[in-house]
């Protein structure tokens, strides 16, 4: 786990509902749960402010906090949103697709637009075409926005169209549905023995735990879809994997939040 995701994983389930701010006293006391150095922490984080996604500052008792900016509080939401709705869903019948062109000369504009359609979940349908069954168009649309402000020539375009075809196999074509199944039966053997260990954890290993956990869970949102369930093969896996996070994430929460209140300094 690198710095950054951990910050992200601790403020999503913690220090958002906490106050907003957490120090850096704190930060460092819970970090070093995770191996890191405190050489490490301040490196992290200055990297993290130096792009945008975290303020710094000092209150009157001169400690100094740390909280997400609006990109990184914006980047969290989406992310948060997904992970605690990853249940069933019905879907409205309707593709989103988003047809870009861009010029070689701003290849990284166009790298960075491909991650975020592929971290939303969007599948590739033909070279600078991508699809979704899911409403993400005004993410999208927000996002676009922040590129066109960062850089000029850049023509993106958003439809929201039906498909005449058969929407399975329109869906084969664009996500490998074999490959996510895989990775969530590993998730349900590695996590199902922790569910059997967990009365013997100790307030900081439950911690810990949970907040691996969680980070382990939100690396789904870069392979899985999560695709309405009219389109998802009968008995899909990653339903009983979702299932099996929150159960594990409920029975873990309260001697971990004893640990994080116990280091947290409001």
């Amino acid at each position: 786990m690198k710095i950054q995701s951990l910050f992200f994983t601790l403020y999503g389930d913690y220090v958002k509902d906490a106050g907003g701010t957490i120090t850096l006293r704190s930060l460092i006391k819970i970090f070093k749960e995770f191996g890191f150095s405190e050489g490490a922490i301040r490196a992290g984080l200055h990297r993290m402010r130096k792009n945008g996604l975290v303020i710094s500052m000092k209150g009157e008792d001169r400690k100094i906090r740390y909280k997400l900016s609006e990109k990184g509080m914006l980047r969290l939401i989406e992310g948060t949103r997904r992970v605690y709705e990853g249940g069933r869903r019905k879907w409205d019948g309707k593709w989103r697709i988003v047809i870009y062109n861009i010029p070689e000369n701003n290849r990284e504009i166009r790298d960075r637009l491909r991650r975020e359609l592929k971290w939303l979940g969007f599948g590739m349908l033909a070279q600078s075409t991508w699809i979704s069954p899911n409403p993400m168009e005004e993410i999208v649309k927000k996002f676009i926005q922040d590129l066109n402000n960062s850089s000029s020539n850049i023509h993106v375009d958003i439809f929201l169209s039906e498909y005449l075809g058969d929407p399975k196999q329109l869906m084969e074509k664009c996500w490998n549905l074999k490959e996510v199944e895989n990775e969530y039966i590993k998730f349900l053997e590695k996590w199902g023995k922790v569910l059997e260990m967990i009365d013997k954890f100790k307030e900081n290993e439950a911690f810990i735990t949970r907040i691996n956990l969680v980070h382990e869970y939100r690396k789904f949102l870069n392979i899985d879809p999560q695709l309405p369930e009219d389109l998802l093969p009968q008995n899909w896996v990653g339903y009983k994997a979702y299932e099996l996070f929150i159960k594990l994430r409920n029975e873990l929460t309260p001697k971990a939040d004893k640990f994080f209140y116990s280091v947290y300094e409001p």
